[in-house]
């Protein structure tokens, strides 16, 4: 039985495949919606921004809004809820800035027709989020971000 399968295994090892993506596929054009792309955009933005301490995700949100969610570390939910509520609250103030300030310029510089209408108060917003304090347990929201101002959902 294992000479068969040695045997199948050089027969199958000795055909060629194609290693690339054929030029003429990827040179097709398509057609993608301005909503689309933008989202596509939003999420590669919210990859850039993510690190080993946390992670962000921003997409469009069904009402036509920018939302992030900004999921922490236990290691860093930890740490912030150790520097009491003014310190934490400077913290992720300074992270939703930093956020809604990365998101008006891709508007600005990639989505021309976008940016006239976009308005930061009303079009952005946002969640931090963390795991539970259990396996079983739901993510726990600490905060949002709500007309540049955050608003606590969680006492740290």
């Amino acid at each position: 039985m294992s000479a068969i399968l040695l045997t199948v295994v050089v027969l199958l090892s000795a055909v060629p495949t194609v290693a690339e993506l054929p030029a003429q596929e990827l040179a097709l054009p398509r057609q993608v919606t301005e909503g689309s792309w933008l989202n596509l955009r939003l999420q590669v933005l919210g990859l850039s921004l993510s690190y080993p301490a946390y992670r962000v995700s921003v997409a469009l949100t069904d009402s036509d809004r920018v939302g992030f969610e900004f999921w922490m570390s236990t290691g860093m939910a930890k740490h912030l809820s150790e520097e009491g509520r003014d310190e934490t609250e400077r913290i992720l103030s300074y992270h939703a800035k930093g956020i809604q300030n990365r998101v008006a310029d891709l508007l600005r510089e990639e989505f021309s027709t976008l940016w006239p209408s976009y308005d930061s108060r009303l079009d952005f917003d946002g969640d931090f989020m963390t795991a539970g304090t259990d396996l079983d347990a739901p993510p726990q929201r600490w905060a949002r971000w709500r007309e540049e101002a955050l608003e606590w959902s969680w006492r740290p």
